[in-house]
């Protein structure tokens, strides 16, 4: 024959003060402090437009098929960090380019290629891609503005660094004769002033 009890005054204090000791063993936890911000994103001044003519000697307004400016950049980031705080950045970069398709072009298609670079503090490239976006222009259409959040770059963390020991460069990917062209205007924007 078993007897059982109602546990007394005693025993409920007991379990009482394990429990609460126990749930203040979280508050005593040593916690990692967070890893820190995000790289900053500029875009290159000289790369920043990007215009392409039509195949011949043409460079008048006429003679433009397409061209783009980059508009918006920023960033985005996640950490994976280890418990020596060393570990993994990976920084997502959101794109906008304002597409505008030109007098020469016949096909309503302008295919951009644009570079993401990642640079140290020292601003030496750590890591550099070339990506690419393309407006079809439907009917009428002459503007448009597309976007791209696909580009993702993962760069190792050092023990005392974050995203602010970095910087991402963003700018189309031009010709040798587009980034002449680009600082031609420029300058001659800059003496008209």
């Amino acid at each position: 024959m078993t007897r059982s009890r109602a546990p007394g005054p005693i025993s409920i204090l007991a379990l009482a003060g394990c429990a609460a000791l126990l749930s203040a063993c979280g508050l005593f936890a040593k916690k990692e402090p967070p890893p820190g911000p995000c790289s900053r994103a500029m875009i290159l001044g000289d790369a920043e437009q990007m215009i392409r003519f039509r195949d011949g000697p043409g460079r008048d307004i006429l003679d433009i098929s397409y061209s783009g400016r980059l508009t918006r950049v920023f960033t985005d980031c996640e950490y994976e960090m280890n418990k020596d705080r060393t570990g993994v950045m990976a920084v997502r970069v959101y794109v906008a380019v304002e597409a505008e398709r030109g007098p020469a072009n016949r096909d309503r298609i302008a295919p951009y290629r644009y570079f993401v670079t990642l640079t140290d503090a020292k601003r030496e490239p750590v890591a550099k891609n070339v990506f690419e976006l393309t407006a079809r222009f439907p009917g009428n259409v002459s503007r448009m503005v597309l976007t791209d959040d696909t580009v993702e770059m993962k760069v190792p963390i050092r023990a005392g660094q974050s995203g602010q020991n970095f910087t991402v460069f963003v700018g189309f990917q031009l010709s040798d004769e587009q980034l002449e062209f680009n600082r031609r205007t420029r300058l001659e924007q800059e003496r008209a002033r």
